[in-house]
């Protein structure tokens, strides 16, 4: 059975949403459906193109809603249609809202990217060659999929280390604070409004450690 992974589209040129979700629907096999990376043969990239919506707010929140697992956005976002924000704000504004959540840009201005240093460069690719070369394609959609991979391992890791020092809480303030931060990085990862905030977290004294405790539990059995 393959793996299934959804990956957004945010782009407001629907010719280039149309390619995109071609070239991301072959994941890393040729036109006959042949592998052309025996690694991700047991992969599938689902796409999902994402309405444009009218400030980065609604967009975030139409992501987390989705529950997908990566998005692929456009660096301008105004060739077509007029949007009060960029790709990069929006990108911005969802690496805030879901921790360590895959996010790919697909853009002719590189440069741009790199000057400022808004994204590291194996995040960044020219849609020209991810739609016309093999090699570039497969390259995308391989990081895709290990990027996925990482963040779920990521994600199951913290679990399992929360789980383990659960019993231990109130054993001392080094292991109180980690609970915290694992906390932290769990409901961040999962949807950042819904996080307690560092300060009141620190304000838990050790015997108020369960209603933490309680809310943790809630969190993962929503997922």
């Amino acid at each position: 059975m393959q793996e299934q992974y959804k990956i957004g589209i945010i782009d407001d040129d629907q010719s280039k949403v149309t390619q995109m979700i071609t070239m991301i629907r072959l994941c890393c096999n040729d036109e006959e459906g042949r592998p052309l990376k025996e690694k991700y043969a047991n992969y599938e990239l689902i796409p999902i193109e994402l309405p444009l919506l009218d400030n980065t707010d609604d967009m975030v929140e139409q992501i987390v809603e989705k529950r997908l697992d990566a998005v692929i956005i456009d660096y301008k976002l105004s060739s077509q249609k007029a949007v009060s924000y960029s790709g990069v704000s929006l990108a911005k504004e969802l690496c805030l809202r879901l921790y360590g959540f895959p996010i790919f840009v697909l853009t002719t201005y590189k440069d741009d990217l790199f000057d400022h240093e808004l994204f590291d460069s194996y995040l960044v690719f020219d849609f020209a060659r991810y739609i016309g070369e093999n090699e570039e394609r497969v390259e995308l959609n391989s990081k895709l999929i290990e990027q996925i991979k990482k963040h779920r391992v990521e994600m199951e890791n913290w679990k399992e280390e929360l789980e383990s020092l659960l019993p231990r809480a109130g054993e001392s303030a080094t292991v109180d604070e980690r609970i915290l931060e694992l906390d932290s990085k769990i409901e961040r990862s999962i949807d950042g409004r819904s996080a307690i905030s560092v300060p009141i977290k620190k304000g838990f004294a050790a015997e108020k450690i369960n209603e933490l405790i309680s809310k943790i539990d809630q969190i993962i059995e929503s997922e």
